[in-house]
C-alpha cells in the first residue's frame, strides 16, 4: 500500500479489502499508529460473511521510511539522487546541451 500511495496509484478514498478466516476476526485492534504496521481495511471477507468496518483508521500517507532498514534508507537517497540527475539531463536536453 505504501508504495502504491507513494506513486499516487491509491489515496484515502481507495477501498482496502482483505480476506481472513472467521476465527481471525477480533472486536478491537490497536489504534495507536506507533503500534500498528498494517494498513487499515474497509472490508473484511471471511468464508461465511462480509464485514464492513464502520470507522476505519487513517491510512498511511506513503512509505514509512523510518521503519525501514538503513539499507532501504540508503536506497531511498540513491533514488532521490538519480531522480535529480535525470531531471537535470531532461532540462539540459530541452536547452540543447550535450548530456554530461
Amino acid at each position: 500500500y505504501g508504495m502504491l500511495r507513494q506513486m499516487g496509484a491509491v489515496d484515502d478514498s481507495t477501498t482496502v479489502v482483505t480476506t481472513v478466516r472467521d476465527l481471525q476476526l477480533v472486536d478491537d485492534i490497536p489504534s495507536d499508529p506507533a503500534l500498528c504496521d498494517d494498513v487499515p481495511v474497509d472490508v473484511i471477507c471471511t468464508p461465511s460473511r462480509l464485514v464492513r468496518v464502520d470507522a476505519p483508521l487513517a491510512k498511511p500517507a506513503g512509505i514509512n521510511w523510518e521503519k525501514l532498514s538503513p539499507m532501504a534508507e540508503s536506497q531511498k537517497l540513491q533514488r532521490k539522487s538519480n531522480d535529480k540527475s535525470q531531471a537535470k539531463t531532461r532540462r539540459d536536453a530541452r536547452k540543447g546541451a550535450a548530456p554530461a
